[in-house]
């Protein structure tokens, strides 16, 4: 289910960040400098739609800008964002006249904010011993959500894409499952071959 509906600025990228993740943007174009410029005086949130072969997916993540690393003589800025929430992209306006730059009419995702599932947590908690030989807590996530266990492991924009479109706590989850079990297993394959080799 959706939440309220409204229009945010946008920034198309090739990219999906999940929320809690941060990034650096270099801001260069016109339009997008001019957006930034906005959303600072504003104190407001962006959109970034996932681009994937130069088609605007129906998914993306709002933004918040939570520092401006470095300004150019030129007005090109290097930024630092944080992702707030999912949404799903109603309609794109690709120039949101007098403005250079889009804007999108979006319904935010419902929060999920109820703890994984314990068979999530545990496959988690042997990811993490495996992968960083790291002993979690037993109650390490029970107030953690969904997307703070997708971003301890490597995924791809595409697969991030996967995670945010999936509508349902148990659709996102059975997304997830099959990704730690398959990095549990290779990080111990590597392991026993890497012993063996020095048995050898």
């Amino acid at each position: 289910m959706a939440t309220q509906q409204l229009t945010i600025p946008m920034f198309p990228l090739n990219m999906v960040l999940l929320p809690g993740e941060t990034k650096t943007l270099h801001i260069f174009e016109e339009r997008y400098k001019q957006l930034i410029s906005d959303c600072l005086e504003n104190n407001a949130h962006f959109g970034i739609p996932f681009v994937y072969q130069k088609i605007v997916g129906n998914y993306g993540v709002e933004v918040k800008i939570s520092n401006v690393i470095k300004r150019y003589d030129n007005g090109e800025l290097d930024i630092a964002i944080e992702a707030v929430r999912v949404f799903k992209l109603v309609e794109f306006l690709e120039v949101l006249t007098p403005k250079l730059y889009g804007a999108g009419l979006i319904n935010y995702e419902v929060d999920f904010t109820s703890s994984p599932s314990f068979i999530l947590q545990e496959l988690t908690k042997e990811y993490l011993w495996h992968s960083q030989q790291r002993t979690v807590p037993i109650d390490a996530f029970d107030s953690a959500n969904i997307y703070a266990i997708a971003r301890l492991i490597e995924l791809s924009s595409l697969e991030k894409y996967d995670i945010i479109k999936a509508a349902t706590l148990k659709e996102k989850e059975e997304f997830l499952k099959p990704k730690l079990k398959l990095f549990i297993y290779l990080i111990k394959t590597e392991s026993e071959l890497k012993e063996k080799f020095i048995l050898n």
